[in-house]
């Protein structure tokens, strides 16, 4: 054979293993493009799985908080009037003691109340805790150690943080309300409060019950106090607190009234409480809903029916 016909052959085999390699290599080439495709879709129909069950699971936890409000909503005392009934300084006493009989009172009335307690006294008077939140009451805290705010120099921050720890390792929630003692504050307090995340409550009616410890006078003062949208002061410290408190909302729940807590009846009145904010009550004047607010709005609510009417007359009139 001659050296070029050898070559010719060699030449052919060559090209023909050649052929073999690429073809091999189109078809490596083409199965992992499409175990890649296959991939690629597997992890997008696993994201969107994930979405859904995401979304599913917020659409319940949205519905269970919707439940649960209506829940609360439903045991809120109705009335036609609605007043904020406050106890400070307390607790006072374990089982038969003022807290366990105010306690009693309420809940045969089904009157709702704010007690801000002092840590001070939940540490010698605790066996009523559980009940407060159970019974529908709101707690709100009065500092660890009754201290005045010109007494301290974080601006309460410690004395309430500490306390709100206290009451919720009884209660099992962190007060959401702080009434500072003697309501004295400043912008140090208002500052703390904000960091705590905790609005300022004051009161539009003070019953003096500290002072006279009569329960005719407490009752009395509620009486004369007595408007919807107020928030009341009373300590739960005295027997005769006690007694007047109870009889005045026999007195009022006849009026139409009905006795909610603090933040209750800011819901009931539309008033998103603010951290660090005063608010003494929520009453049309404290609301700034004045007689001369709604005459007001009254005469422009006159003024706009006459002018439409003044309009279809004349369009009655064109026609």
């Amino acid at each position: 054979m001659t050296k070029w016909k050898k070559r010719l052959i060699l030449s052919g085999i060559a090209a023909m293993l050649c052929a073999a390699i690429l073809t091999g290599c189109g078809t490596s080439n083409s199965q992992s493009s499409g175990k890649d495709t296959g991939g690629s879709a597997q992890s997008t129909s696993a994201d969107a799985g994930s979405a859904e069950q995401a979304a599913e699971q917020q659409k319940k936890v949205e519905e269970q908080k919707k439940k649960e409000e209506q829940e609360q909503a439903a045991k809120i005392p109705k009335g036609d009037k609605y007043i904020a009934l406050t106890f400070d300084d307390g607790p006072t006493g374990n089982e038969g003691g003022r807290t366990e009989r105010l306690l009693d009172g309420l809940k045969q009335r089904n009157a709702h109340a704010t007690f801000f307690l002092c840590g001070y006294r939940v540490k010698d008077f605790n066996s009523m805790m559980k009940r407060y939140l159970a019974e529908g009451h709101e707690v709100g805290n009065h500092t660890m150690d009754h201290r005045l705010a010109h007494e301290v120099s974080d601006g309460d921050y410690e004395q309430v943080s500490s306390n709100n720890d206290l009451i919720q390792s009884y209660t099992g929630q962190k007060p959401t309300l702080f009434r500072p003692c003697g309501g004295e504050y400043n912008d140090s307090v208002q500052a703390s409060m904000k960091q705590l995340g905790m609005p300022l409550i004051l009161w539009d009616v003070d019953t003096l019950d500290w002072k006279y410890r009569d329960a005719a006078s407490v009752k009395q003062h509620i009486l004369d106090g007595a408007q919807d949208g107020a928030i009341v002061l009373e300590h739960d410290l005295y027997e005769t607190t006690v007694e007047g408190v109870l009889a005045a909302i026999d007195e009022l729940q006849q009026q139409g009234y009905a006795f909610v807590t603090v933040s209750e009846l800011a819901k009931i009145k539309g008033v998103t409480l603010e951290p660090g904010q005063v608010y003494t009550g929520f009453t049309d004047e404290d609301l700034g809903l004045t007689a001369e607010t709604d005459a007001a709005a009254n005469s422009e609510s006159t003024e706009s029916t006459d002018s439409t009417a003044n309009t279809q007359a004349s369009d009655s009139t064109s026609n």
